[in-house]
């Protein structure tokens, strides 16, 4: 994931999260988790990382000078799959389909949505315009949410064959992704 300045965020198996400049060069690592990052989201002065710790950290960025903030315990059963951020909170999609907010101070968290009935959230976008949400999942699904009704306002279908002539989703390539979908 990159930010409005161009840097790059990835997270590690060994719990951090990786800062790469411009050029594609590791910067600096900051020790995050106590195991695997599972989901990152970054502002251009924030960046949130959840892990299997069933933790979030909170790392600021004051110019290209990172630190670390705080950690909040997420108390769930569930770990973190994707995040977004929108006006101080954030959105957490979880790997039971459920959608939690919490305040980047920690404060607030609160169950927003069980919007996917079957596996985990696969990401979270804001439409900071509309004061909604995109989400999709596991079951297929693709959701647009009001944030402040917490109601889905349209729904649709990640794949269906019926726009394929009723033929299955097939590929040659090993693996196949989201991204793999667009070739």
């Amino acid at each position: 994931m990159y930010d409005e300045n161009g840097l790059c965020y990835g997270g590690g198996a060994n719990g951090g999260v990786h800062i790469f400049d411009q050029k594609g060069d590791l910067g600096l690592v900051v020790k995050t988790h106590a195991g695997e990052v599972t989901a990152l989201a970054c502002t251009k002065d924030t960046v949130v990382s959840a892990g299997k710790d069933d933790q979030l950290a909170i790392i600021s960025n004051n110019q290209g000078e990172f630190s670390f903030v705080r950690h909040i315990p997420m108390n769930q059963q569930s770990f973190a799959s994707c995040l977004d951020i929108l006006d101080g909170m954030i959105l957490v999609g979880q790997d039971n389909g459920k959608i939690l907010t919490v305040g980047v101070d920690g404060n607030d968290q609160k169950i927003i949505s069980n919007s996917h009935t079957d596996g985990e959230n696969w990401g979270l976008e804001v439409i900071q315009d509309k004061g909604t949400f995109l989400t999709s999942g596991d079951d297929n699904k693709i959701l647009e949410i009001n944030i402040k009704d917490k109601k889905v306002m349209r729904e649709g279908k990640v794949w269906s064959a019926e726009l394929f002539d009723g033929q299955h989703y097939k590929t040659k390539k090993i693996k196949s992704t989201a991204s793999t979908l667009c070739d």
